[in-house]
């Protein structure tokens, strides 16, 4: 397969520095190790077949060379060509994004037909692009770091994911922390007594799956294929879903992500729906006395007893739920998670896997107990890293944190192009933060 590759070095570096500054650096300073995963482990779009291997015919590196100069060999020894993006503006902005829309443009209309285009960058600006070349049939991968946006990620044909590229094509494998400790502890003595130690997922990647998930049904104008979205799921994970996480099949996996809001129609394989936006096939599979059982069907895709109080802030939060992602947790269980959160960071130092863990315990403790999912908990911490949050400090006071998660919310509102008037900005607000924003 005829592939051509295209980094935005400068959106790249940053997001991973964000994250993990070990991952940024080892990104910039050996392209060559993450180029040959790429080339030969990394899975191709659908519509291609699995023998086919990837052939990288065209590498380019879009750098600011007056921040980045010093990554510049690197790229040049990996057989990049380096286009230079200086600052435009007094705030730093380069010109990158219409460099690269216009090289993949050129390169559509070039007498070589490139089967691929890999773009590595998670601006959503490049979604017409990714769109226009799927018009000429044309396949799309992209690197998703952070909360790329729905349509950067409907537009793509492959998600690379972010812990994926971390931990495979750059080898940097998160340290096990306290239960994961446990689990590979386990994982070595099933090993040491002759049988084959399974590949368990952690947090942040089970986080990231029903992240996905959620994102495809959502997004959805009807009820997804379970076979599909787990076939997406198996290129994009590989060996760590071969036996889903332990569970053996994909139903089973699914229901144990605890995906509120999402049910699982049974019958011609398997569908998974929204349950608001879905509704009425929903109503149609139960009068049609379809299978549906009841631990596939939550009470409910909100507890409203948790709103109670709140009640005119429900439809707003539903709504900027199911656009951006972000929990659909009632402001007393946010409260709980920015006071648990709060208080750990001032007893332990942050570590994105321990520190969700603990807090998610602490909210399960309180009185009244509050049940927050792994995965909402991580969203919420990945969510104030991204916005600039720096945890431990000095300044992971519950108000800090508060507006750093409302800060967020608000971006990817505005990059989902909600528009937001300053009475839903005030209802944002007091969703997330209430009298502590005031």
């Amino acid at each position: 397969m005829k592939s051509a590759l295209f980094v935005d070095f400068d959106n790249v570096y940053t997001q991973l520095k964000d994250l993990q500054p070990d991952a940024a650096e080892r990104f910039a300073r050996h392209p060559s190790e993450w180029i040959r995963w790429m080339v030969e482990s990394l899975g191709l779009p659908e519509g291609h077949e699995a023998a086919t291997r990837r052939r990288l015919l065209v590498r380019r590196c879009y750098l600011n060379p007056s921040w980045y100069q010093n990554y510049r060999h690197a790229y040049l020894r990996a057989g990049f060509e380096i286009v230079d993006c200086p600052p435009v503006t007094s705030q730093g902005k380069t010109s990158t994004d219409i460099h690269m829309v216009l090289d993949i443009v050129e390169l559509l209309q070039h007498e070589t037909r490139y089967d691929e285009f890999i773009v590595l960058s998670a601006d959503a600006d490049f979604s017409p692009v990714l769109r226009k070349l799927r018009r000429y049939d044309r396949r799309t991968s992209v690197l998703a770091i952070g909360f790329p946006s729905a349509a950067y990620q409907a537009s793509a044909d492959l998600l690379i994911d972010e812990r994926r590229f971390v931990e495979e094509a750059l080898g940097l494998p998160l340290e096990p922390q306290e239960g994961e400790a446990s689990n590979a502890a386990d994982a070595k003595a099933v090993q040491d007594v002759g049988g084959a130690a399974p590949v368990l997922l952690t947090v942040e990647a089970l986080a990231q799956i029903g992240h996905l998930i959620e994102q495809t049904v959502s997004h959805s104008c009807s009820p997804v294929l379970a076979a599909a979205l787990a076939s997406r799921l198996r290129q994009q994970y590989g060996a760590a879903l071969d036996d889903w996480n332990g569970h053996g099949a994909f139903r089973p996996f699914f229901q144990s992500l605890g995906l509120d809001g999402l049910v699982w129609l049974s019958g011609s394989g398997g569908r998974i729906a929204h349950g608001v936006r879905h509704a009425d096939e929903i109503d149609v599979a139960r009068r049609a006395r379809d299978p549906v059982s009841a631990e596939d069907l939550p009470e409910q895709a909100t507890d409203i007893d948790a709103w109670a109080g709140h009640e005119t802030l429900l439809p707003m939060a539903r709504e900027v739920s199911q656009l951006t992602g972000a929990p659909l947790l009632a402001p007393l269980e946010v409260r709980a998670l920015l006071e648990s959160l709060s208080t750990d960071l001032a007893l332990h130092s942050f570590d994105l896997s321990a520190t969700a863990r603990r807090v998610r315990e602490a909210c399960a403790w309180r009185t009244p107990s509050v049940d927050v999912s792994i995965r909402d908990t991580v969203f919420i911490l990945r969510g104030m890293q991204l916005n600039g949050h720096a945890f431990g400090r000095g300044m992971d006071d519950v108000r800090t944190l508060a507006e750093r998660l409302r800060s967020q919310v608000l971006f990817l509102c505005q990059r989902e192009e909600m528009v937001i008037d300053p009475e839903r900005r005030a209802q944002i607000g007091a969703w997330l933060g209430g009298d502590l924003l005031e």
